[in-house]
C-alpha cells in the first residue's frame, strides 16, 4: 500500500464548499442528475406502457448495463485528454440523443428507444470517469473525502425524489416533458462544465504497453489484494442476483402484487431512503465492526431481501425492499474504502473502473436470462434462484475468515468516506 495522506487532516464539507470550482462542479453535476435520475426509471415505465410487455420493459435495463464493458477505456481516455471538453461534448451528444426519443409514437419504433438508451448509458459512462479526474484538480487530498461523501449523498437523495416526481408527470402528461427536461439538464452541466475555471492536470500514461493491457490493470491490482479480492467477488455475487430484479421488478408488481407500473418510481424512492439512511451510518458502523462483519451484516441483509421478494403480499415485499436499500451500502462502503487504502493513487480510476465491469456485466446477462425465462417460468422461483446467487457471495468471505482474524483493527483514523458508486448498483 503506498503512503497514504493523515486522515487527521482530512477537511469538512464546509471546506471543500469554501472552493469556487468545486462548488460549480458540484452544482453542474447534480443539475444533470436530475435529469438522469428522471429519465432512468421513466424509460422503462413508457417501454412497458408502450408494450404492454415485462420483457420489453426488463430489457431496457440489460441495454442500460452493456456499456459497462467500455468502462476501463473510458478511465483510461480521461487521462489523454481535457476532462472539461470530454464532459461537455458528451453532454451535448446526450441532450440531443435524449431529443430524438420524441420522434417515437408506438411499439413499433422500439429500435430508436433501445439505441438511445445505449448511447445515454454510454454517455454517463463516460462522465464518470472524467469527473473523477476534474475532482482531483478542483480540490486537495485532504478534501476529496468530504466531496466524494457530499456527492453521494446529493445522488441518494434525488434518487428519493426525481423517480416519484418524474413518474407522476409521466401519469399526468406523457413522456415528452420528461425528455425536454433532461435535455436541458445535460445541456446546462455541459455549459457549466465547459465554464469552470481550473487547471487540468494530464496524468503521464505509458506508451510501452498496448492500451488495452494498462486499462485492464485495475483487476490484477485488486488480484494482488487477497482480502480485497475476496470482497469484490462476494459483492460481485450480490449485484449479479440484482440483475434479476431489474428483469423481475414488473413481474413482482403486476403480477405479484396487482400494482400499477407507476408504483416502482414508490418503491425505488423507499429503497433510496433507506441507502441514505445506511450510507449515512456506514463509517461509524465500520469502524465499530470492522470490515469482515459489516461485510457478512450487508449480505446477510441482502439474501434476506431476496427471499421476502418471493412472497406476495405487499407489507412483506416493502420489508423487502427496505432491506434491500439498508444492505447495499454497507457491503459497497466497506469494499470501496478497502480499495481506496490499499491500492495506490495511480490505480484508483482504473481498479474503480474494473469494478464497474465486475458489478455491472453479470447484472446484465443476468437480466437477459431471466427476462428469456419470464413466460416459461413463475417469478417467485427466478427470485430463489437469484437469492441462491447472492448467497454464494459468502463463500469467499467464509473462505477468508482466518486472516481475518489475524488481521489488525481498523483504527478511526483509516475509515475514508465512499467515493459515489451509484453506476455500481442496479436501480
Amino acid at each position: 500500500m503506498t503512503d497514504a495522506l493523515d486522515t487527521s487532516e482530512f477537511g469538512t464539507t464546509k471546506d471543500a464548499l469554501k472552493i469556487p470550482a468545486y462548488r460549480k462542479l458540484l452544482t453542474a453535476w447534480s443539475i444533470g442528475n436530475v435529469g438522469d435520475s428522471a429519465l432512468f426509471v421513466t424509460i422503462s415505465i413508457w417501454v412497458e406502457t408502450l408494450t404492454d410487455s415485462d420483457v420489453f420493459a426488463a430489457s431496457v435495463f440489460i441495454v442500460l448495463g452493456i456499456p459497462a464493458l467500455f468502462a476501463p477505456a473510458f478511465g483510461l481516455m480521461a487521462d489523454k485528454f481535457s476532462r472539461k471538453r470530454i464532459i461537455a461534448f458528451t453532454n451535448v451528444g446526450i441532450a440531443l440523443a435524449v431529443l430524438s426519443l420524441l420522434l417515437v409514437t408506438d411499439a413499433s419504433q422500439m429500435w430508436l428507444i433501445y439505441a438511445v438508451t445505449f448511447v445515454y448509458s454510454l454517455a454517463t459512462y463516460v462522465n464518470a470517469s472524467a469527473q473523477g479526474g476534474l475532482l482531483r484538480d478542483t480540490l486537495p487530498d485532504n478534501l476529496l473525502a468530504a466531496a466524494n461523501g457530499l456527492f453521494g449523498s446529493i445522488d441518494q437523495g434525488l434518487r428519493i425524489v426525481a423517480p416519484l416526481a418524474a413518474a407522476g408527470v409521466f401519469a399526468l402528461w406523457g413522456i415528452r416533458p420528461i425528455l425536454f427536461f433532461t435535455a436541458a439538464t445535460f445541456l446546462i452541466y455541459a455549459f457549466l462544465i465547459a465554464s469552470l475555471k481550473i487547471k487540468e492536470t494530464k496524468n503521464e500514461v505509458s506508451s510501452e504497453k498496448h492500451w488495452i493491457h494498462t486499462s485492464l490493470e485495475g483487476f490484477s491490482a485488486m488480484r494482488a489484494k487477497p482480502r480485497l479480492w475476496r470482497y469484490v467477488l462476494a459483492l460481485t455475487f450480490a449485484v449479479t442476483a440484482g440483475g434479476a430484479i431489474n428483469a423481475l421488478v414488473f413481474p413482482i408488481l403486476d403480477t405479484g402484487l396487482g400494482l400499477r407500473p407507476e408504483m416502482l418510481s414508490v418503491f425505488i424512492s423507499v429503497q433510496g431512503v433507506f441507502a441514505v439512511i445506511s450510507g449515512l451510518n456506514a463509517a461509524r458502523l465500520l469502524k465499530a465492526w470492522g470490515y469482515d462483519k459489516m461485510m457478512a451484516v450487508g449480505l446477510s441483509l441482502f439474501v434476506l431481501s431476496f427471499a421476502a421478494l418471493t412472497v406476495q403480499n405487499f407489507v412483506v415485499v416493502l420489508v423487502a425492499i427496505v432491506l434491500l436499500g439498508a444492505s447495499m451500502p454497507l457491503m459497497i462502503v466497506a469494499t470501496v474504502t478497502l480499495r481506496q487504502l490499499e491500492l495506490p493513487l495511480n490505480l484508483q480510476g482504473r481498479s474503480g473502473a474494473a469494478m464497474n465491469v465486475m458489478f455491472n456485466v453479470p447484472q446484465v446477462f443476468t437480466a437477459a436470462i431471466i427476462a428469456a425465462l419470464l413466460g416459461v417460468v413463475a417469478y417467485p422461483w427466478l427470485v430463489a434462484a437469484a437469492t441462491i446467487v447472492a448467497a454464494f457471495g459468502f463463500v469467499p468471505l467464509v473462505a477468508g475468515r482466518s486472516d481475518s482474524r489475524r488481521s489488525t483493527p481498523v483504527p478511526a483514523e483509516a475509515i475514508a468516506v465512499a467515493e459515489p458508486v451509484s453506476e455500481v448498483v442496479a436501480d
